[in-house]
């Protein structure tokens, strides 16, 4: 039922982007019908742009992701033989997918690896890209190898190191970092004793999350071992501080090292919120150290250039695209003035985003 309506009304979660000041958005996998989005919503000045790499490939058994597909469509697929890669390569590419994801690499499995071997030539066959979800250190090198041209979350088991950094510049791979979305699951898991708190000066999240936020504490009745909860919060906070710790110093690494960084959430994860996790998103990166300047950079440029859109949109240049921001504060000196944000513009039509765009008369 969820993902029905997903997929027939995208439009409340496209507004909250638009309204957070996100023209452009990169779904790294997801359902089928995910990538008709691109065509849909290019023209739609109601929504940003989108690139999409439809269904992931991943080692993981058909038994267990029953939990995370629907009877009718599947997001993941298991990688059952090295012809059915393949398959998967050409199905998702012929529907025009930007990108093939794989989700977990199964360093371990030798059949696996075999199949992943020919994904990767049929990835080159298709003239498509290997995306890679890979945040432990040994999977990610093994990605870079095969020739990844985006890794989508950060290293967080242990530091880069350099053959990493050599790896990556080898393969001219883009550093995707997601920071926010491991404590994303926490602050849902800890809503479960109370409401969940966020910050959304402008109202952009849609009605129907912000109720499921707001009284998420209902759900504590389906926790099976209530007595243990606390505990359990408690433990897994600790677990997130350390890997947020890793995650920090490995983004200044690969930062230092020059590899280029896409502003990169994960929203529509329990806790991420579509639109408005950017902020946090990029408050993430500057207290890691990165200058606002360059986290622009990151968001913009970069973020167009893993989108395949670069000739478009990114950057302010004659020829391209009509999309911007308008804010109140610079966030070339704070990145947090980011959240100071009056006005979006999408394809030359500005409106302000303290209203919903029903409410308002866009100029052009």
């Amino acid at each position: 039922v969820l993902q029905s309506r997903l997929q027939k009304y995208p439009d409340r979660f496209y507004e909250s982007y638009l309204r957070s000041g996100i023209t452009a958005v990169y779904d790294v996998g997801g359902y089928p019908w995910s990538i008709a989005l691109q065509a849909s919503a290019e023209n739609n000045l109601n929504a940003p742009h989108v690139a999409a790499a439809g269904p992931l490939i991943t080692p993981v058994s058909d038994q267990n992701l029953l939990p995370l597909n629907t009877p009718g469509q599947k997001q993941l697929l298991n990688l059952s033989s090295p012809e059915f890669g393949r398959q998967v390569v050409r199905q998702n590419s012929s529907l025009g997918s930007t990108g093939i994801k794989i989700w977990q690499i199964a360093l371990d499995d030798p059949a696996f690896m075999e199949g992943l071997r020919a994904v990767v030539e049929e990835v080159g066959l298709q003239e498509n890209k290997l995306i890679v979800h890979a945040t432990n250190l040994d999977q990610a090198k093994e990605a870079l190898r095969l020739g990844a041209k985006v890794l989508v979350h950060s290293v967080d088991d242990e530091p880069v190191d350099e053959e990493f950094i050599n790896l990556a510049k080898q393969a001219g791979a883009i550093y995707c970092p997601t920071l926010v979305v491991m404590r994303g699951y926490f602050n849902a898991f800890k809503s479960l004793g109370g409401a969940f708190e966020f910050n959304d000066p402008n109202d952009v999240v849609d009605p129907d999350t912000r109720d499921l936020l707001q009284s998420a504490g209902r759900f504590f009745d389906f926790f099976p071992n209530p007595e243990g909860y606390d505990n359990l919060i408690a433990n897994y906070e600790a677990m997130v501080n350390g890997r947020e710790e890793v995650m920090a110093e490995n983004i200044m690494r690969v930062y230092k090292a020059g590899i280029p960084i896409a502003v990169s959430t994960d929203a529509g994860n329990p806790g991420t919120l579509h639109g408005i996790s950017i902020y946090d998103e990029m408050e993430a990166l500057q207290r890691a150290g990165i200058p606002p300047a360059d986290i622009l950079v990151m968001a913009t440029k970069n973020g167009a250039r893993t989108m395949e859109r670069e000739g478009d949109f990114g950057t302010l240049e004659k020829g391209k695209m009509a999309d911007l921001i308008v804010m109140d504060q610079d966030p070339a000196a704070d990145i947090s003035n980011m959240r100071s944000i009056t006005h979006v513009m999408r394809g030359g039509l500005l409106r302000p985003v303290n209203q919903p765009f029903e409410n308002t008369r866009g100029e052009e």
